[in-house]
């Protein structure tokens, strides 16, 4: 378990961590010359088991509150400190602000120095600092007086930090490995070296990970966690890693994420759920400029209202927002934010992450704001059923991606509420009274397209696709397309989309034309002549040769061999006949032979071997062909049994 210290400069937060573990904190020359945290600290108590709790120790000084913000992101406790002598302090409000906001879920509130005074103002000052604590997030809290000189009360306190660390429980190895680097540097005869605070999944060494959001392809040399060498370390844990790529020194900046491979992809723009600190010292007008903290990065954005009333977003006021970024970073659903204004002189409020990959446009539309409103939901089933109670069509595959999750999980819905389907390898989830909704739509709108245009070989994909995107997602539409297709509802033909035994209504003119083309093809026997020399034969005009032969292939009376040769199924059949003798013959089936065979030219031999080939008839094989199985011959050529 992670413990932050948080409290006003010079109220003992180095000291007691030292009096807890015996590790000295502030390393940096300049740190132990004031007296005064600059950087970070770290320091680690074993509990006598494999568990460690590990301390950040964070500047207080209102200078350095960028750093404490970057250190106090994802720890499990916040350990607000403040001194008997000088009580509650203006940083002390503000790092309880920080911790609040920044979603910390246990805070144990040490008042240190108790030696300076008497023990009345101890009580005092556990009153106050109770006073402060109690209307926030942690009505529980413990307090406990301490001394990091004389020791006092720093047994009870450990035996505290001790039982509270067995009983949390954090899901170590949930998700893909995250990491925001809050440190990086070369190490002589070990390389690059970064380090920060594992808040998700797990990592081992030789494990590959990305660097976002450069995205650098990476892989862990060496591993250490909680100041130890490991094999593995997991979210919850101190982690120093030195890795290996194409990657220097310069390209790392601070609050940059070393993620397994395929997290999301880093983006300008977040939608998030946000609010402000009631003492927050004005209220933010829709696009204001804001400095965004997360993870160990800070940044210049500017907060988009989503859905506030009428006028500004006001002290104590929470809604949904956008932020639009200064530079993309890399981040997830849930991950924890805090805004201070631009000049950074005021913490104003914070929230937590939604969708890591906000739109740029229709932020605000109906479908839009169903899903935010979802995500907002902690349990990720019941942020799914909402999603499908709103009718919408769910891309799972993106929900649980955002969630830092690696792959759809199974068996998460009722089978026969809930239709999950797949489209171009992404899975889509849709309640099922949705999709029968769909099915019945796509049938009446075919029906009624079928009863205004009955010449017509039915809809076009591409207008079908645009009539389906105003009624429905698409990818649902799409889908029950499929479905209805393979199940024999519906045929396509010709790029368009009909009822399967719809047949366009023809002209007689149609129906002439094409008895002429048939009467002429039946008086060429064997000899299949060209389109051209068909036409004038038949003396159809070119104008009207498209809808005949149409026609015709709609009955199943006639094949294209090509764009310029068509035959009717009776010719193919006597081809095929003579490639069968051919075969049991033991003939090699070439085109030399068959053309003898046959009768015919070489070109049109190869037209009819390939045209066979397509009707899985026969087979290539370098220059000759397979003769496949003969069962099918009548079927595929729509020979009258």
């Amino acid at each position: 378990m992670i413990i932050a210290t948080a409290g006003h400069v010079d109220h003992g937060k180095t000291s007691l961590i030292r009096a807890l573990t015996g590790v000295e904190t502030d390393t940096l020359a300049e740190e132990v010359e004031r007296g005064l945290s600059i950087n970070l600290g770290y320091a680690f108590m074993s509990q006598g088991s494999d568990e460690t709790l590990g301390f950040i120790d964070v500047p207080g000084h209102r200078k350095f509150i960028n750093t404490m913000i970057s250190g106090i992101s994802g720890v499990d406790m916040g350990l607000l400190v403040v001194a008997a002598d000088d009580g509650p302090m203006p940083q002390t409000l503000e790092h309880i602000d920080v911790l609040e906001i920044l979603g910390v879920a246990r805070v144990c509130v040490v008042v240190n120095k108790v030696d300076r005074v008497d023990p009345s103002r101890v009580h005092e000052v556990l009153q106050q600092v109770d006073a402060l604590i109690q209307p926030r997030r942690w009505p529980a809290h413990r307090s406990f007086g301490v001394s990091s000189v004389s020791g006092d009360g720093l047994d009870d306190l450990k035996d505290h930090l001790i039982s509270t660390a067995a009983a949390h429980q954090r899901l170590r190895n949930s998700g893909g490995f995250r990491l925001s680097i809050d440190r990086s540097f070369n190490v002589k005869g070990v390389g690059l070296v970064v380090t920060g605070t594992a808040s998700a999944g797990e990592a081992r060494k030789g494990d590959p990970l990305e660097l976002l959001p450069g995205g650098q392809s990476v892989r862990i040399r060496h591993l250490r966690a909680n100041s130890q060498e490991v094999e593995h370390a997991s979210a919850g844990q101190r982690v120093a890693l030195a890795i290996a790529g194409k990657v220097s020194l310069k390209e790392i900046t601070r609050g940059d994420w070393l993620v397994a491979p395929k997290a999301p992809p880093p983006a300008l723009r977040l939608d998030v759920e946000v609010s402000l600190l009631s003492n927050a010292p004005f209220p933010l007008k829709h696009m204001a400029p804001v400095k965004l903290y997360i993870g160990a990065k800070r940044l210049a954005a500017r907060l988009a209202h989503i859905d506030t009333p009428e006028g500004p977003l006001k002290p104590g006021e929470s809604c949904l927002a956008q932020l639009i970024l200064e530079h993309p970073i890399s981040s997830i659903w849930g991950e924890p934010f805090l805004v201070q204004d631009h000049a950074e002189t005021r913490i104003l409020g914070g929230g937590k992450v939604l969708d890591p990959e906000g739109p740029k446009f229709g932020k605000a539309r109906r479908a839009r704001l169903c899903w935010l409103r979802a995500l907002q939901t902690s349990d990720a089933q019941s942020a799914l059923l909402q999603l499908l109670e709103a009718q919408l069509t769910v891309n799972l595959s993106r929900f649980w991606a955002i969630r830092n999750h690696r792959q759809v999980p199974e068996n998460v819905f009722p089978i026969d509420e809930v239709r999950e389907f797949q489209r171009d390898g992404t899975t889509w989830a849709v309640a099922e009274k949705q999709w029968q909704s769909a099915s019945r739509w796509l049938k009446h709108h075919i029906d009624e397209w079928h009863r205004e245009q009955p010449k017509s070989l039915g809809l076009k994909m591409t207008s079908l696709e645009r009539a389906l995107a105003h009624s429905f997602d698409l990818p649902l539409g799409l889908a029950v397309v499929e479905v209805l297709l393979r199940s024999g509802s519906l045929a396509h033909k010709e790029g368009h989309i009909s009822r399967k035994d719809f047949q366009p209504a023809k002209s007689q003119q149609t129906l002439d034309h094409w008895e002429k083309l048939k009467a002429q093809l039946q008086r060429a026997g064997t000899a299949l002549p060209l389109l051209t020399e068909l036409l004038a034969q038949a003396q159809v005009p070119d104008s009207l040769a498209k809808q005949a032969i149409r026609l015709g292939m709609g009955r199943g009376e006639l094949h294209e061999l090509n764009n310029h040769r068509y035959a009717l199924p009776s010719q193919l059949l006597h081809y095929y006949e003579h490639l069968s003798l051919a075969h049991d013959q033991g003939e090699a089936l070439s085109v030399v032979v068959l053309k003898a065979r046959f009768g015919t030219g070489r070109n049109l031999t190869v037209e009819i071997l390939e045209h066979f080939d397509r009707l899985h008839l026969t087979r290539r094989e370098g220059n000759v062909r397979v003769l496949l199985a003969r069962a099918n011959v009548q079927r595929a050529l729509g020979v009258e049994p």
